[in-house]
């Protein structure tokens, strides 16, 4: 009992592979390993987050405190993340730490080299990354089996969603450990953010992706293209690999669809602060981290209507189809009716602080790998 004691105070030691790094700068998983590192860092742990080169922002071994471990990797489309997260595994294997936490699927191919080496293991699975049309027939094979190999061999499976949590039990017979993401409350003020846009506040329908099919930016401007309204749909976001599918949204758009590229830090907090109403329609993943800024912003939030988004959601917002017409109907009934937009901005924040805020989900995982080691 005593040894066990003094095992639970002594402080974690983590590496956390398979985002692209940090400071974030580019999505979900890039936020939350700054986010959770920063929690375990303030609690008294050693973190240690592996960075690809290719999308590394500086060459600074530290950040606030967590180490930055610099991988190379090779910056093309289908091995990018793929080769850095399996040599991050690699190099994680002999580094000295505790756990590891896979953010994805992809480094999970190589998770018997450290455990062969006695670290223990936790894999957040983030959705069903196969699936994403984006992916070739082998690549969709080889996350699919890192997947599989994953589920085998980590000692411990975070399910970021329910349904999420369902699957895993259904398709690999394990009890998935359920953590959803977090999501801060936006107070960020304007000073200028919204002028330099040409927006006023609550005077612009927003949406928030990568762009790639499976986030289905298109059916939103095709859907928004039949809404009479002066309100501009703003669409915030790139994808680094999707010319062809930018350039046919692009085409398709009509005067009043603006295309802000990726924005980050105050000016992003501001344009997500501000909408009229926030758009999202993804439709494969767990628990998405725009969605919920979405919601920790107090907006009225409008989702596409897969499992995922309904969860999250839950009476905070209202929900569309794929069919034709469904989202423009939404849109149309939203603005013919103010109090109603009051009702869900003020249950989107009470939704957040009782289900999604960052203290309990860095407590969870605290909690997690403190079981786990």
């Amino acid at each position: 009992m005593g040894r066990s004691g003094e095992k639970n105070k002594r402080p974690l030691r983590v590496a956390i592979v398979g985002s692209r790094g940090i400071p974030g700068n580019y999505g979900g998983f890039e936020t939350f390993a700054e986010r959770l590192g920063l929690g375990l860092v303030e609690r008294g742990h050693y973190v240690n987050v592996y960075c690809p080169a290719s999308s590394s922002t500086t060459d600074e071994k530290e950040y606030k405190g967590i180490k930055r471990t610099i991988i190379p990797n090779i910056p093309l489309k289908s091995l990018d993340k793929l080769s850095g997260s399996a040599l991050s595994c690699l190099h994680a294997a002999f580094s000295g730490c505790d756990t590891i936490l896979f953010l994805g699927v992809s480094p999970a191919v190589l998770a018997w080299v450290p455990r062969l080496t006695g670290r223990k293991l936790a894999i957040n699975i983030d959705g069903l990354e196969w699936k994403r049309r984006k992916w070739g027939t082998f690549g969709a094979w080889y996350l699919k089996f890192s997947e599989r190999i994953g589920c085998m061999l980590c000692h411990a499976i975070i399910a970021d969603s329910m349904v999420l949590r369902e699957y895993v039990r259904e398709e690999y017979g394990r009890e998935a450990v359920y953590i959803a993401y977090g999501a801060d409350q936006c107070t960020a003020a304007d000073e200028g953010v919204l002028s330099k846009h040409g927006l006023k506040k609550n005077g612009y329908f927003l949406q928030v992706c990568r762009l790639e099919p499976e986030n289905n930016s298109d059916l939103v401007i095709r859907e928004y293209g039949s809404v009479e309204t002066d309100l501009p749909l703003v669409v915030v976001g790139d994808a680094p690999y999707s010319d062809s599918y930018k350039a046919k949204l692009k085409e398709m758009a009509d005067p009043r669809v603006r295309f802000t590229g990726a924005v980050y830090g105050r000016e992003y907090d501001v344009l997500r602060g501000n909408a009229f109403c926030y758009i999202h329609a993804h439709e494969v993943g767990g628990t998405n981290p725009s969605l919920l800024e979405a919601l920790a912003a107090g907006n009225c939030v409008v989702a596409l209507d897969v499992s995922y988004n309904v969860e999250v959601i839950g009476n905070a917002g209202l929900s569309f189809s794929r069919e034709t017409g469904s989202l423009a109907g939404v849109l149309r009934d939203l603005a013919a009716s103010p109090g109603r937009m009051e009702e869900l901005r003020q249950k989107a924040v009470e939704r957040i602080e009782s289900h999604y805020s960052w203290r309990k989900i860095i407590d969870a995982y605290e909690e997690l790998l403190m079981e786990l080691r």
